[in-house]
């Protein structure tokens, strides 16, 4: 049976570890959930989940994204990941931003190092609406109003939220969560 047989619709139950073969020349961005071993030459953007290993013939210029990144041969750039192995024949110039650096005996690295920047993670948000009638005491009493019956805010917390005019009946307040990434 080829790889093109009728079972092909299957899903794999391992991820494979991707492969830029020496000899291959690659520019752009890239993005895996998988491992990527490179053999050949990156210019660019890689966004990895899992491990980035570059080998001894392999070559990265650009910015690296991931979780590990082991470095044999030469990267160039700026690399933010949760664990970074410089082995013998490494080779590092430019800004590594990890908590957690190391470097073989024989190994190079020329550059500055930072920690590792916190994750994104979603800010929560609260979205507070107040809606308010005007009674028909305070509505007369009064010039004409441009206050709108209904007042919608945006507050970081319900404390934030608009105070309606003296005399207006008050709406209960509904409160939304929304999930915002800052």
């Amino acid at each position: 049976m080829g790889i093109f047989s009728r079972q092909s619709g299957v899903t794999s139950q391992q991820s494979a570890t991707t492969l830029i073969t020496k000899g291959c020349f690659v520019t752009g961005e890239l993005k895996l959930e998988s491992d990527i071993q490179i053999d050949g030459i990156i210019e660019g953007q890689i966004h990895v989940s899992k491990t980035l290993v570059v080998s001894e013939s392999g070559q990265v210029k650009g910015d690296i994204f991931a979780s590990k990144v082991v470095i044999n041969g030469i990267f160039e750039g700026t690399c933010h990941a949760d664990k970074i192995e410089v082995l013998a024949k490494g080779r590092v110039s430019g800004t590594i931003y990890t908590d957690d650096l190391s470097i073989e005996q024989g190994g190079k690295f020329n550059g500055v190092t930072h920690p590792a920047k916190p994750k994104e993670q979603p800010i929560e948000q609260h979205v507070v609406e107040i809606k308010s009638t005007t009674s028909s005491a305070a509505s007369t009493a009064s010039a004409p109003s441009s206050t709108p019956s209904s007042v919608s805010s945006t507050a970081t917390t319900a404390k934030d939220a608009i105070k309606p005019a003296a005399g207006a009946k008050v709406a209960p307040t509904e409160v939304k969560k929304q999930a915002v990434k800052g």
